[in-house]
């Protein structure tokens, strides 16, 4: 999938082998953390999808983890901080839910901060489904937030 916005071309596909540690390490700049390694020791199957820049097609700009088994849970998403605001969240947002509906999943769902990019989402066409108080430490709650295909 490519996208074009704000005078950029972007390509979103499947992390590579390859990309593994690349992937850790922008989840670790961004989030602090790294759900794709985390979600290594659990009984799930996931996936990684990536955003390049068509300019630079050898660095990653972004990225989402995606994980599944009774629900399709999207884990996380990191875009570099000089690539906000140009629509690679956006694209890697849209290829995962394309990927639950061709994997046969009726909803996607994703957890936040509540004091996070709520409104990006909810214009990508999730809801909120429960309030997780104190989800993220004393003080910081959390949305979970599902997105529901249409059939």
């Amino acid at each position: 999938m490519t996208l074009v916005e704000a005078g950029s071309t972007f390509s979103v596909d499947f992390m590579e082998n390859c990309e593994v540690e690349e992937v850790i390490h922008l989840e670790y700049d961004v989030l602090g953390t790294s759900p794709f390694a985390n979600l290594s020791l659990l009984p799930v199957r996931k996936r990684a999808v990536v955003a390049k820049e068509e300019v630079d097609a050898e660095h990653i700009v972004g990225c989402a983890t995606v994980c599944w088994a009774e629900q399709f849970v999207i884990a996380s998403i990191a875009v570099r901080d000089d690539f906000r605001g140009k629509g690679v969240g956006k694209a890697i947002l849209r290829k995962c839910i394309e990927f639950a509906r061709d994997m046969g999943y009726d909803s996607v769902w994703l957890e936040t901060p509540a004091d996070g990019p709520v409104d990006f989402y909810l214009k990508e066409g999730f809801r909120v489904s429960t309030f997780l108080r104190n989800y993220y430490g004393d003080g910081i709650h959390g949305l979970k937030l599902v997105y529901t295909f249409q059939f």
